[in-house]
């Protein structure tokens, strides 16, 4: 009898210990789209970095850095980023419109060098002489956070911090602007983005959650400066968002556009 009650224990341990191992295991996206879980081993050596992975079936692959979108490694997410020396995969430490990296200098180890990319594709080296100067100039476009940098109540250590307060300067700036500068057309395409950003937040955890806010976050600036949506961040919406509750606000979004 005592055997037969702790059978529904060892089974109930054994899912546990399933989905942990799942929810832990490493993975790589692909510039395709495609989430490949399994084993990931960067390959930080030679003129281009690679990175392996072999997946549950044991069978290994090899992507090239321009394959890759980004990968996650021990709960840290890389993301291959053009620096200081040209293309390097970088670790995420906060992402957003600004986004701060950690990079490895050349010829060292540790990821103890920064790097500040905005969404725009401007990027800057955080420098140890001369920060003031170089993050104020590169963040003027936010007044509040460059004054403060400028008058020194942010240094180095205050990174995510910046980030964080230039990230909401830039957020309410665009909010404040819009229904000055857009037509009734535009300001209901960004009304049914901005429902569709609201609505992923809320939802419980899926696979590219994160992904698909600053997707969402990339169309919004896009349309708001009547750029064209490059169809590339449309399908790669498609194949994130895939809840079904949510299919209802993705077409309603995507039929704004």
């Amino acid at each position: 009898m005592k055997n037969a009650s702790i059978l529904p224990l060892l089974f109930l341990l054994n899912i546990l210990l399933v989905c942990h191992s799942v929810s832990a295991q490493d993975y790589v996206v692909t510039t395709k789209g495609d989430t490949i879980y399994g084993e990931v081993k960067p390959l930080n050596y030679g003129p281009e970095k690679k990175v392996q992975i072999r997946a549950a079936d044991k069978k290994k692959a090899i992507y090239s850095m321009m394959q890759i979108a980004s990968f996650s490694l021990e709960k840290e997410v890389y993301q291959p980023v053009k620096g200081p020396t040209g293309y390097s995969f970088m670790k995420l430490l906060k992402g957003g419109y600004l986004s701060l990296y950690a990079f490895q200098g050349e010829n060292q180890v540790l990821y103890d060098n920064y790097f500040l990319l905005k969404r725009d594709g401007k990027g800057t080296e955080i420098p140890n002489l001369s920060f003031k100067k170089v993050l104020s100039n590169f963040l003027s476009d936010c007044k509040t956070v460059s004054d403060k940098i400028e008058k020194g109540e942010y240094d180095k250590r205050d990174l995510e911090k910046i980030v964080d307060e230039y990230n909401s300067c830039l957020n309410a700036k665009t909010s404040e602007e819009l229904p000055m500068a857009s037509s009734p057309t535009l300001k209901n395409s960004v009304d049914q983005w901005q429902a569709l950003a609201e609505k992923v937040n809320r939802h419980e955890a899926f696979e590219g959650k994160d992904n698909a806010l600053e997707m969402i976050d990339e169309v919004k600036n896009k349309l708001i400066k009547s750029e064209k949506i490059p169809n590339f961040l449309i399908q790669g919406l498609k194949e994130t968002i895939t809840p079904p509750d949510l299919q209802d606000a993705l077409q309603n979004a995507l039929n704004a556009i």
